[in-house]
């Protein structure tokens, strides 16, 4: 009885496996999202907060999601070069750094996770906009050449990005818009008063 049961058990899974890597074949290695708000803000105001790594953990939202969470910096503290370490029992480990730094208008980040092989980014692009400054955030994975476990694995959870990331992504432009907008508005400089001196 338990043999039979062991092995009706075992050709479950192996099918399961099996459909899995068929599924899988015919899905792209690729994995892209984006959401975009419009932000009441110069894009000055919105770059000194994207730009600088230890400014994420105030508007991205995983940090908020593990108050145990510990992170580290490396590099410059902020632009190219700028990095950011995290270990996290609940939220896994991994690191993010500045690989591209357009003043106000783009950036763009590398990304590692620990559990995970492959190649991860982000960028976040800066546009006028009606109402102030449209703010667009990236996410793009690619699972080729990660191991067929891994590669099949990313594959499917691609099928569920979008639920997975979308709020998460849309909160985190909800706070950086928060953020933003509650930064006191430049003072536009005096001009420099014409030069009365009589030259004789």
């Amino acid at each position: 009885m338990v043999t039979k049961a062991l092995k009706i058990l075992g050709i479950t899974l192996a099918s399961v496996i099996v459909l899995i890597g068929v599924v899988s074949a015919f899905l792209s290695p690729k994995s892209h999202l984006e959401r975009s708000v419009v932000i009441n803000a110069q894009p000055t105001a919105i770059f000194e907060q994207i730009n600088t790594v230890k400014n994420l953990n105030q508007w991205q939202p995983w940090s908020k999601q593990d108050p145990d969470i510990k992170m580290s910096y490396e590099g410059p503290e902020s632009g190219v070069g700028a990095k950011v370490n995290w270990e996290s029992e609940k939220m896994g480990n991994g690191s993010q750094w500045i690989i591209e730094s357009v003043q106000d208008k783009h950036l763009k980040t590398g990304m590692q996770f620990a559990d995970f092989d492959g190649t991860y980014s982000s960028e976040i692009n800066l546009e006028p906009a009606e109402g102030g400054t449209k703010v667009t955030w990236t996410y793009d994975g690619d699972v080729t050449g990660s191991g067929m476990a891994t590669a099949a694995m990313g594959k499917i959870m691609n099928l569920f990005l979008d639920g997975m990331l979308g709020k998460d992504y849309e909160q985190g432009l909800n706070n950086l818009k928060t953020l933003a907008e509650s930064q006191p508005a430049p003072q536009p400089q005096s001009p420099v008063p014409a030069d009365t001196t009589v030259k004789k």
